[in-house]
């Protein structure tokens, strides 16, 4: 039997590499996930750094996972989609814009369109952003108020497990066992692997919102990178974060100053003549 990574024990002869000890080096999903880079029919040079890389997400899934369980411990999800903040609502714009993709490119055997995508909104939408944005909403729930702790928690649980659904057909080990620490007594099924494809709502998929969203993903990046070049932590607090942009851009933008202000540290934004820019629409003063 193999265990959760796929991994079983074997020998290569010579200096052919075995795909056995690849499995028992690196596990049976990274192997999967590096041969799910190919298009169907195309030829795929065997590299170890490849075999790193799939190796790297699994861990990822793992900790990204660990950290999501431990924020739903005892959460209820509601019948009803609650009230959502405006990151919620683009990240899960960005969701149903990859279930939709995906579920069409699957049925066209593109399936490593569908690694790729999924791998991106994985490890850059949700990892990289959104579960640093909505900390301060998970540790700080009674400070920022218990219907926008619920609604991080409604988003971490529906979106971690549509990717997990996602990657499921290419790594069918890690998602297993994730699937079984948590959403097995919720889904009330015995596998992941026989649970309902993921849906997508073509109504929650909001062009504009992603570009606002992506706009306040480029301020927090700024801020960020303005904190590294004072030496500071990224978790130091600053006082004041100004920013400057036309006042259709800021009207858009300011719905998300609750997050923002929770992930910069920050005391207050406000809207006024700034010093760094951003990019084209957006420019940015940190005060320390």
């Amino acid at each position: 039997a193999l265990d959760p990574h796929g991994r079983k024990m074997s020998k290569s002869k010579g200096n052919v590499v075995a795909p056995q000890d690849v499995i028992e080096k690196y596990g049976a999903d990274a192997l999967r996930f590096w041969a799910a880079g190919s298009k169907l029919g195309e030829d795929l040079p065997y590299q170890e750094k490849d075999l790193l890389t799939g190796k790297k997400m699994i861990n990822k899934l793992w900790n990204a996972s660990k950290f999501v369980f431990m924020h739903l411990e005892n959460y209820k999800r509601p019948k009803t989609e609650p009230e959502l903040e405006f990151m919620d609502k683009w990240l899960l714009s960005k969701l149903n814009r990859l279930t939709l993709e995906a579920t069409d490119t699957f049925k066209e055997y593109e399936y490593a369109k569908v690694k790729k995508n999924t791998e991106y909104f994985f490890w850059h939408n949700l990892c990289d952003n959104y579960l640093e944005i909505v900390k301060d909403r998970l540790y700080n729930g009674e400070k920022r108020g218990k219907e926008q702790k619920e609604a991080a928690q409604y988003v971490l649980h529906k979106t971690l497990f549509t990717v997990l659904k996602l990657l499921a057909p290419i790594m069918p080990y890690i998602t297993e066992t994730l699937y079984q620490k948590y959403y097995t007594d919720v889904e009330k099924k015995k596998s992941i692997h026989i649970t309902q494809w993921p849906g997508y709502d073509v109504k929650a998929i909001n062009e504009e919102t992603e570009k606002v969203g992506d706009q306040v993903i480029q301020i927090i990046a700024a801020v960020r990178k303005a904190k590294s070049a004072k030496s500071l932590s990224l978790g130091a607090e600053i006082k004041t974060v100004t920013i400057e942009c036309s006042k259709e851009l800021g009207e858009k933008i300011k719905p998300a100053f609750d997050d923002l202000k929770g992930a910069l540290k920050a005391e207050n934004i406000t809207f006024g003549k700034a010093t760094e820019e951003v990019n084209e629409n957006i420019k940015i003063t940190v005060e320390f």
